[in-house]
């Protein structure tokens, strides 16, 4: 079905615990141009109504009863190819946080994070845009991506492609950076195409780990 555009971010909530899931749905309902569309606390309902309701995000807790986000993510762009999946959990374990982005979720938050950083990670996901929880530790990151071993770490980028990446690790959407630098959002993408090049990231995503965990100097 077509969902109707009135100019919000239309989200669906999925997690097991009653409780904190109307809490979650109550402090969204405060946030400027975010519509909790629906929610359910079962993995495999979850699917039937983000096929029915076509959100812009589905906000998956990673432990529920039966299916979780991890194992449904892969099915979510089959019934709604626009909606982007966003993690929102309490584990911070290098093997969910890395499994999370194999499956193509689009960001990661901590459930210890405020309401503001979920805030943000909805408007950027929904945006195409990839979010990970800046709790998230540098050790964790360097152990989740080798950075001791990778070769890439000693690359010299340019001053203006260190801009870039900065303005990237600081979770910029790539119109954003092109307001902010005074160019266009093609030259961002050459810019952040060449990055990734250097640092042999093979995503986005990538690319905001590797930032997050060895800076971009």
């Amino acid at each position: 079905m077509d969902k109707p555009d009135n100019g919000k971010i239309r989200v669906v909530l999925v997690d097991d615990h009653l409780l904190f899931r109307q809490s979650l749905k109550v402090l969204l309902a405060g946030l400027p141009g975010i519509e909790v569309v629906g929610e359910t606390g079962n993995g495999r309902n979850s699917l039937h109504l983000i096929e029915k309701l076509q959100p812009d995000v589905a906000v998956y807790d990673i432990s529920m009863d039966g299916l979780g986000g991890l194992e449904l993510a892969p099915l979510i762009p089959e019934i709604s190819p626009l909606t982007e999946v966003l993690i929102l959990s309490m584990h911070s374990d290098t093997d969910y946080v890395r499994r999370a982005f194999q499956v193509k979720c689009r960001g990661y938050v901590l459930k210890a994070d405020s309401i503001e950083e979920l805030e943000r990670a909805i408007r950027l996901t929904a945006s195409g845009q990839t979010y990970l929880s800046p709790a998230i530790s540098t050790d964790f990151i360097d152990h989740l991506l080798n950075v001791e071993n990778n070769t890439s770490a000693r690359v010299v980028l340019t001053p203006r492609e260190k801009t870039v990446a900065g303005l990237v690790e600081q979770g910029r959407a790539t119109n954003e950076i092109a307001d902010e630098l005074y160019i266009s959002p093609k030259t961002v993408r050459v810019h952040v195409a060449n990055i990734m090049k250097k640092l042999s990231c093979n995503s986005r995503a990538d690319l905001l780990l590797y930032l997050k965990s060895v800076g971009n100097g």
